[in-house]
């Protein structure tokens, strides 16, 4: 399957995977901290926190599980600037569970199937 196959229902079921984490490298630090009008270290100060495996930053999560930057309507608001990890889900990555998350995935024809990004 390509991306143009995968047709996204902006539900938010990724962005709200319990447990769930979203790594961000120097160059997105940036970039989203320049989104936001925020400078690097406040960003890193108030929108990110150590990874469990302490290998370098996650953005925060609310209490819920959910990524903070998930609006009500189920899109993100760093879309513009959002991290590799959410911008490539599923075509780089996926989760053992990611069929019985996403309801896109889900749907009859995925399961099993190779994703590329073309």
């Amino acid at each position: 399957m390509n991306r143009s196959e995968f047709h996204c229902r902006c539900c938010g079921a990724c962005c709200r995977i319990k447990d769930g984490i979203v790594r961000v490298s120097d160059a997105e630090i940036s970039r989203i901290a320049a989104y936001l009008g925020m400078d690097e270290g406040e960003f890193i100060a108030n929108e990110t926190e150590l990874a469990p495996d302490r290998g370098g930053l996650v953005l925060k999560s609310r209490a819920d599980g959910a990524c903070v930057y998930l609006d009500e309507n189920n899109l993100c608001r760093l879309n513009p600037v959002k991290p590799d990890k959410c911008r490539s889900f599923p075509f780089a990555w996926t989760n053992p569970d990611s069929t019985a998350i996403c309801p896109e995935l889900a749907g009859e024809g995925w399961r099993g199937k190779v994703f590329r990004q073309d």
